[in-house]
């Protein structure tokens, strides 16, 4: 059986997992509001966002990947956490959006949005890249190691920038430099 508003899921005893998904990340829809809006609203303002599928998930946090719902639909992640933020978290957030703004279109996934939700838990929406682990490339022989440096100096180039401009970035490692597979760039 296939659901209705995700039609790449396939519904099991009548529960579509995206739905799931998106009724955990939302609270009970008023009578008027559909259920599927009532979650793009908390997760992101008033956007439109369908869960597509989850990324991965550890004790402190999950990241799916979403769907934004415009006339020219794109994909997004979208990161949750378990534990509420601290004291302003969304005024932060938007002081870093703002001030990471000149980079857009750089090798770096910019942060597009953000949200809490009844309990305080943050919500950050930002662009999706898609591409391999530099390193497993490296492991796998689709590339040099010598060539890795290359693929990586720009990612370098801009973080360093970014720093010089008091930006930092707790979360650089192998797993989140990416190959992007056709052009044999990084980001």
């Amino acid at each position: 059986m296939q659901c209705d508003r995700h039609p790449r899921a396939v519904a099991h005893g009548g529960h579509c997992p995206a739905c799931l998904i998106e009724a955990a990340l939302a609270p009970e829809p008023a009578d008027s509001e559909p259920a599927g809006q009532a979650a793009a609203d908390r997760t992101c303002g008033t956007r439109r966002l369908t869960v597509c599928v989850p990324l991965g998930a550890t004790p402190r946090a999950s990241v799916f990947l979403v769907r934004e719902g415009t006339a020219s639909p794109r994909l997004l992640r979208l990161k949750v956490w378990h534990a509420p933020a601290a004291p302003g978290f969304l005024e932060r957030f938007d002081h870093l959006r703002i001030r990471l703004e000149r980079w857009r279109g750089s090798p770096i996934a910019l942060p597009l949005a953000a949200s809490l939700d009844p309990a305080g838990c943050p919500s950050v929406l930002s662009e999706f890249r898609q591409g391999v682990p530099i390193l497993d490339a490296v492991r796998a022989r689709r590339i040099k190691a010598g060539s890795a440096w290359t693929l990586i100096r720009p990612v370098i180039d801009v973080l360093l920038a970014m720093h010089e401009e008091g930006l930092g970035h707790g979360a650089l490692v192998s797993g989140n430099v990416l190959l992007e597979v056709g052009p044999g760039s990084t980001h």
